[in-house]
């Protein structure tokens, strides 16, 4: 392995950082915030609760 060699450093550096950029978002966050206005994160559970979809089979409601 060259280890004196700048280029394998370079290329080192650049795997390191690709890997970290492809890693990231099989980590969970840490902040309080979701990144997105829509994630049910976001939200209460009270306007989780008023915006339900009908459910319907063959154009039919079931309650």
């Amino acid at each position: 392995m060259p280890i004196d060699d700048w280029q394998f450093w370079l290329v080192s550096l650049l795997a390191l950082l690709a890997l970290g950029f492809v890693a990231k978002p099989l980590f969970p966050m840490k902040s309080r915030q979701a990144r997105c206005g829509g994630c049910p994160s976001n939200k209460s559970d009270d306007d989780a609760q008023k915006k339900r979809a009908s459910l319907t089979l063959d154009g039919k409601r079931i309650s």
